[in-house]
């Protein structure tokens, strides 16, 4: 390493080259985030108390300079900033979750750590001596905004930006990286490492050197903390806790989201009521993302860089509200692979599930490690798990899973929309048929019925004088007017056509009673009629035989036939026929809303 004071240099000595990592970036990469271009010049390997990371010095041209650092799959991109007096306050004495104003923005204290240098390569702005250490302090706002100050040697330093997913950057000259797109896995010396468990002394393999901090041995199942080259005993597990055996096998690839991932790790979580396992897959070139699973029900999960908006009971996540469907302490009951941070078995946390079927919001606090995050998941179907990694499909078992889509949550909003279509096009036929089909009166006569005064006399018909139909066939509707007192008349009817002689019968009864019975009552009317459905146009006679109430020996009434209009009727029918499938879907969409929501803690 050579320091460059000024114009003077001064030589540091030889660094020790640092081990290699599945980071695909390298010096003379170019990323591009958002209008912000930026060329990699220099790296410095970092280490603290749980873990180890590497920051990038960048050139971000124009005079500027910053860092772009790689930790837990994400990218800080950062360029350094004047100081603020608040800034070089809080660096001396930092408290978490202490809010300043920085540059009229207000950030929030979110780490402390003492940071040690483990090398460095290429060019750098200070010199970095292995063994080095400093105070790092980051700050974090609303829009995923990213503060990082410095403290060493009564000296602070100030870099801003923001936070980044690896797909969020457009890079330019990224290297390959060994064991992915067909490249080779180097055997020479020093680019492979093999590690020992201490405890049974099996040999580990791990998959990502540089970014691994907890292993968890495959053959006696002890939790192994790495440090460089070495793993030290972190804890010991009981038998009963030991080899976990994972759904999907560690190293397994599988593509999902027309994205290659490669298993690391998988652990067990208990609630108190169940359990469910987390599997963590990596990628070089995007990260890391969690596959969950319960009882065959499966979520593609991402962690969320910046805060849903909205409320705690009801949190907004690009437009979309989520609903909190439960909470409670869980806690990891069983490991397997290799995670990015330090884990324990029976490591505890707070959760809380939001849902908006398919999709899911996770919120977690560990009160141990002083640290909180946001989590995004949406459901995956089995089928596309068991596909991509080539396992067996397993078929979701158990109650309704809590962001289980609903299967008619698509039928029924589109079903109903039909309905509604069809509803309006069947009322709008109706009244047209209504206004193109006016009744029109055909017979308009008076008779009187006149009860024989002969016992055992058969009553006389009625015939009425030939009318003609004319149009189309037609519904036709007789009337009878009478006018009945306590009592009734009723009338055998027959539509006669004098040419054809058909006959189309009928029976029309008029009845109309009142009385005094703790106040005044009535029922019946004085006028009754029927409908003939379908009667075609032609010369007709109506034959009535009429038979009445025994108080009645004689009674005048009126006949009215009228042809035309339309039976409402089907059109109440065709309502009932349209709407049978979507009130059917309805009540099959809220039934298995019901179900979901009956297993939740927060049951609206």
């Amino acid at each position: 390493m050579v320091v460059r004071r000024d114009i003077e240099l001064e030589a540091i000595g030889t660094m020790a080259e640092l081990p290699p990592d599945s980071s695909p970036l390298q010096l003379g990469a170019v990323g591009t985030l958002g209008n912000t271009r930026f060329r990699l010049l220099g790296r410095l390997r970092l280490a603290w108390q749980d873990g180890v990371w590497s920051e990038w010095y960048a050139d971000f041209g124009q005079d500027r300079n910053g860092w772009v650092a790689e930790s837990q799959g994400f990218f800080y991109v950062s360029e350094s900033a004047p100081v603020p007096a608040e800034v070089a306050r809080i660096a001396k004495h930092p408290t978490l979750d202490k809010a300043i104003p920085i540059g009229g923005t207000i950030y929030k204290v979110t780490d402390i750590k003492d940071v040690r240098v483990l090398g460095a390569e290429g060019e750098l702005p200070f010199s970095a001596v292995p063994g080095e250490t400093w105070q790092g302090i980051d700050f974090t706002a609303k829009g995923r905004l990213f503060a990082g100050a410095e403290w060493a040697d009564g000296m602070t330093r100030l870099y801003l930006g923001t936070t980044a997913l690896p797909e969020e950057i457009r890079w330019e000259g990224l290297r390959k990286v060994p064991g992915w797109n067909g490249e080779p896995v180097p055997i020479e010396k020093k680019l492979t490492q093999a590690l020992n468990c201490p405890e049974c002394g099996g040999v580990i393999e791990q998959r990502l050197a540089g970014v691994t901090t907890t292993l968890s041995c495959s053959h006696c199942g002890t939790v192994l903390d790495v440090k460089g080259e070495k793993a030290i005993t972190a804890q010991k597990i009981k038998a009963a806790e030991r080899l976990m055996r994972p759904i999907i096998p560690l190293g397994k690839r599988g593509v999902l989201r027309g994205v290659e991932w490669q298993v690391l790790g998988c652990l067990k979580r208990d609630d108190g009521w169940g359990g469910w396992t987390e599997i963590l897959l990596h990628n070089p070139w995007h990260g890391f993302v969690w596959l969950t699973e319960s009882n065959g029900h499966w979520n593609f999960v991402k962690r969320l860089l910046d805060e849903p908006e909205g409320s705690s009971q009801e949190p907004v996540l690009r437009g979309v509200s989520y609903k909190v469907f439960c909470n409670g302490e869980v806690k990891v009951s069983q490991l397997a692979g290799e995670f990015y941070w330090k884990i324990r078995v029976g490591e505890k946390a707070t959760a809380i599930d939001y849902i908006a079927p398919p999709r899911l919001l996770s919120f977690e606090s560990y009160p141990e490690l002083k640290e909180t995050s946001w989590s995004e998941g949406e459901y995956l179907p089995p089928e596309e798990v068991s596909a991509a990694f080539g396992i067996q499909h397993q078929r979701p078992s158990g109650p309704v899973f809590l962001n289980q889509p609903n299967p008619w949550e698509l039928r029924w909003p589109s079903l109903k929309r039909l309905a509604l279509l069809a509803i309006l096009i069947a009322l709008a036929l109706e009244v047209v048929f209504s206004l193109f089909s006016l009744k029109r009166t055909v017979l308009e006569q008076s008779f009187e019925f006149k009860r024989p005064t002969e016992v055992g006399a058969v009553i006389t018909p009625i015939i009425s004088p030939s009318f003609e139909i004319k149009g189309s066939q037609k519904p036709a509707t007789i009337e009878i007017q009478a006018g009945v007192d306590n009592a009734w008349i009723g009338m055998d009817a027959e539509l006669v056509n004098e040419q054809t002689g058909a006959v189309y019968p009928a029976e029309v009864v008029v009845e109309y009673y009142h009385g005094y019975d703790d106040g005044n009552w009535e029922e019946g009317s004085n006028k009754e009629s029927t409908d003939l459905p379908a009667v075609p146009p032609g010369r007709y006679h109506l034959a009535l035989t009429p038979e009445a109430d025994p108080s009645i020996t004689s009674l005048p009434f009126q006949v009215k036939i009228r042809h035309g209009g339309v039976f409402w009727s089907n059109f109440f029918l065709c309502l009932l026929a349209i709407g049978a499938w979507p009130i059917w879907a309805f009540f099959r969409h809220h039934g298995f809303e019901s179900k979901r929501w009956s297993e939740s803690d927060f049951s609206p």
